[in-house]
Parts: structure tokens; sequence; C-alpha cells
């Protein structure tokens, strides 16, 4: 790769347009380290900390105060392997920071009358269905795609083959392959469950409806419109423009350092591969505070900031709208538990990650964009609302008493026909056992004991990767249903049926690879006492 980097770095130092100590908003910190405001001080200091802390090469920081971009500042290097530094202007991947963005193109549609959310998305894109059960599709609406509440397994593949990085690629892979890969974990509708194909779908919705080629609705109706002038989805239009960042990664079978084009995959734009830099995001931020009816209606914004499902992920304290986390409050730092609004995204893909987080009651916003896998600046976000904003008073926290007295109720036989077969929990004393025999035959570690964290939520280290869990009731009250990203498993309601096939070859491999995709968002981590972190 380091011919190939060498290469491209050139090409970065010949036509980039972008000057590194450019960009910023009015009144904005944009200098170097030694010329900024004091007031801002203490958010650098974090910043630095939380970058040396995550191992992260470099990051861009974007603040917004009372509507307006106040300070924006890059800090470490572009390159991994060389010292140009990062700036404002610096462009990284967003991963599925590019959730929201999906969702107004596709909130638009709504808007002009050609979408209904509750609608069967066969409405929209007849050829879709599904190999295992024709009947499935139909019962996905446009509602449960924007929720993430279909049930599709989350498949992804990070780098799609040359006759899948074309536009055409979206409709013919999500009407055709896609059907044979994917499967429905739990009946649509019963429950939120973060899943990347809501996206795609929802991405071909709005092509279909608008008649618009993906990427070309998307720069025409959403970036155009916010001044967004810099966020791109295509390596070459990257390249081409100069002034990025490449991303540092363990990622198996991903190059390190990723280069704009080391992959794409056409069909999975819609979730998450656009790249974009912290000042178009922070116009995005803007949008999502003061609104734009030119963009999208009012009340369709207010919807799409708002919980339209319960995640059950931290007691009711976090929701979901469309393509935006709504927090009822948060952890900050040490001075306690707020009960204000936050709204948030943050994005994973390797080589990156990106976070968009706004407090409506306090005009507030803060974007990070940083160029190593898992990069999430939390605590420095934690630091800019608590340093430069006039804080309510602190609120009672919730209550995270753990009892396992209550465990019982989560005893018993849940089955996943699609991934993991069959999984068997048992209480044993004051904890919480698990036994997966499709899982210890395919020589996948995970530990035997649910961690619990509060209520119905626990934790399942699993290949390394430290897997939510929540087991789920249904309308009854008892449990009926084991819910983590990757695999969900369902108490039967009669005998359970035969083992479903073997945790083995291309099945294992897109289990795994679910796996490795799977992080707890920004809005998880505000919810995190401080002595838990």
């Amino acid at each position: 790769m380091k011919p190939e980097r060498d290469e491209h770095g050139d090409r970065r130092r010949r036509t980039g347009r972008h000057h590194r100590d450019s960009g910023g908003g009015a009144g904005g910190s944009t200098g170097t380290t030694d010329t900024i405001d004091p007031k801002y001080k203490p958010l650098v200091d974090a910043i630095l900390a939380e970058k040396a802390e995550l191992g992260a090469p470099g990051v861009a920081v974007a603040v917004i105060e009372d509507g307006k971009i106040t300070f924006t500042q890059g800090f470490g290097t572009r390159d991994p392997s060389k010292d140009d530094p990062v700036a404002p202007t610096t462009l990284f991947r967003t991963g599925s920071v590019n959730k929201m963005l999906t969702a107004v193109a596709m909130l638009q549609q709504v808007a002009a009358g050609k979408v209904s959310l509750g609608e069967p998305v066969t409405t929209y894109v007849p050829d879709f269905k599904f190999a295992v059960d024709a009947s499935w599709a139909e019962t996905i609406l446009g509602q449960h795609l924007l929720t993430h509440s279909s049930g599709m397994f989350d498949y992804l593949v990070i780098n799609a083959p040359a006759s899948q990085k074309t536009d055409a690629a979206l409709e013919t892979f999500m009407t055709g392959t896609f059907g044979s890969k994917d499967f429905l974990m739990n009946p649509a509708g019963a429950f939120w469950n973060y899943s990347n194909p809501n996206y795609y779908m929802a991405g071909l919705v709005a092509e279909k409806a608008s008649g618009k080629p993906y990427r070309q609705l998307m720069k025409e109706d959403v970036f155009t419109p916010l001044g967004m002038d810099r966020t791109y989805f295509l390596g070459s239009e990257v390249l081409e423009d100069g002034d990025y960042a490449l991303g540092e990664t363990a990622y198996p079978m991903v190059a390190n350092p990723v280069l704009p084009d080391t992959y794409d995959n056409a069909w999975a734009r819609p979730a998450g591969y656009a790249t974009s830099n912290v000042l178009d995001l922070a116009k995005f931020a803007q949008f999502l505070l003061d609104g734009n009816e030119a963009v999208l209606p009012d009340a369709l914004l207010q919807d799409m900031k708002s919980a339209q499902i319960d995640t059950q992920v931290f007691l009711d304290l976090v929701g979901y709208g469309y393509g935006l986390f709504a927090n009822k409050g948060a952890y900050l730092g040490d001075s306690g538990f707020y009960s204000i609004p936050i709204v948030s995204h943050g994005g994973d893909i390797p080589g990156f990650a990106a976070d968009l987080a706004i407090v409506p009651s306090l005009h507030f916003g803060f974007i990070s964009m940083a160029n190593a896998d898992g990069a999430h600046f939390t605590k420095s976000l934690v630091t800019a609302l608590t340093t430069l904003n006039t804080l309510p008073s602190p609120g009672t926290p919730p209550d995270t008493t753990v009892d396992p007295a209550t465990f019982g109720q989560y005893e018993g036989t849940y089955q996943d026909d699609y991934n993991v077969g069959e999984i068997v929990v048992t209480k044993v004393g004051d904890d919480l056992e698990i036994s997966m025999p499709a899982v210890d035959a395919a020589n996948i570690p995970y530990d035997k004991v649910l961690v619990p964290v509060v209520g119905a939520n626990f934790a399942l280290k699993i290949q390394g990767t430290q897997l939510a869990i929540t087991f789920i009731p249904d309308e009854t009250g008892v449990m009926r249903y084991f819910r983590t990203r990757v695999f969900v498993g369902t108490r039967p309601l009669a005998p359970p049926p035969p083992p479903g096939p073997a945790l083995e070859g291309s099945a294992r491999d897109a289990f795994l690879a679910a796996l490795r995709l799977s992080r707890p968002p920004i809005a998880e981590q505000l919810l995190t006492p401080p002595s838990a972190r």
C-alpha cells in the first residue's frame, strides 16, 4: 500500500484546493491551538487528551453556540504516517451520520405526497422480496425503515465488486441479490433494532419516488440547498478535492491506511458511505436546530428529531426518531445527570468515526470527525456542553439498581433459526448464564455469564465485541425476545422447531462482519454513569 499512498499523497499536495488553515464560522476559532480563545481551552485540552486516549491520528471539531458556528479546529494529522495537519476543511468519511441525510431525502418525498410512511415499501419498490419468505417484504412499512424496526439482519459488504459501485446498483442489488442474502430476525414492527439495510431501502424508496438516482437526489435536494458543497459519495470526487484524511484501521481485509477510493459500495451508500467535513455537517446541524422550510417542512423536521420509537436500550431514556437518536437526558461528566433532550447520531466505518449532536434547548451543536476506528469524542462533547453553556440544575438520575431476584423472568430457551440457533438462558445463583451450542460448534468464543447493565439490558462479550442484549416482552409482559443487533432469539409459544442451519461458511462470515461493526452509539455512551466508564 505504501507506493499507492505516496502517489495519492503527492496528488493531494498538487491538487488540493482548500488551504489547511482555511474554514471556520464567523467569530470562530480556527487558528493553531496557541491562538485559540481562552474560552475554548478546556475543550481543546479535552480533545487533545481524548485524541491520545483513542489513538486517533487526527480529528476535526466544530461547535455551534446560539445557533452559530463559533469554533472549528483540526488536531493531529490527516495521514497516520505524515505530518500534514488536519484542518476544519479536511474531509473524513461520515459513517452512519449519513443516515440523517438519507432520512431527509425520504421525508422530502413524504412532504411531496409521493411516499406514505404507513405504506409497505413494496408500494414503491414492487420487486423487493426475500427468498426465505416472499410474504415478508410487504410487512415492512416506510416507518419501519426510518426507525430501524423492520427486523432485517444487518447485512453489509464494506467493499463491493466493481459491478456494485455504480448508481444503478442500489436498485439492482436491493431487488435481486439482497433478498437471497438477508432475512427478518423478527416480525417487522416488533421493536427497534439498529440495522443498515433499513437505510439502503430508505434510499431506494426516495430514489424511486423522486425519479432521481440516489447520489443526484442527495446533491440536488439536500446538500446544495443547505450549502453542503463538499459532501461526496465517490472516492474520485474526494481525490479531486484534495483536502482529505487517510483512515487508520484494523478492520480485516481493508487495506491500511484507508484512502478515499480504498472501498465503496453503491447499495450501502444511503446508510453510511458519504465523505464530508465538520463545516458541512455544522450546516446540517444548524438546519436541525433552526429548520429550513425550503428543504423540509418544520413538522416533519420535528418528527425527525423526536422519539418515534423507544429503543429500550437504557430504561426509556433513548428513543429513535428518523435517522436520529433522541435522548431524554445524559450524565455530563462528574456533575450529575441532566434531564435535557440531546439529539445525536454517530458513525463508524473502517478507518473513520464521526458524531453529530445537538441540544435544541441550548441551541448548541457539536461535530467531530476522526480518522481511526471507533474514535468517538464523547468526553470532549461533554466538556463542550458543560463549559460553553449555562446548564439547568442536575436532575434526579435514573434508578440503575440491578436486582438479581428479577433475573428468573429471563430464563428459557430462545430460538434463532437463521444465525445462532438455540440460545439457552439460565439463572445460576445471582447470575444469568448463556449457552449457544451452534456458536460453540463454530469456535466463536463468548463469555458464558451475561453482565447486567440496567433493567432488562445486559452485555455479552463475543469474539472480542461487547454486544448489548435486551430482553423484550410481548403484550402480556412475558419475555419473548432476546435481542442483539446481530441476532434475535424468540422464545417459542409452541415447542421449538428443529435447529436451523449450522453457523458456518458464508453465514459465519456475515455474522462475524456484523459483530465487528456493532458499536454503542453516542446516545448510549452519554447514559453510562461516570463510575462505570
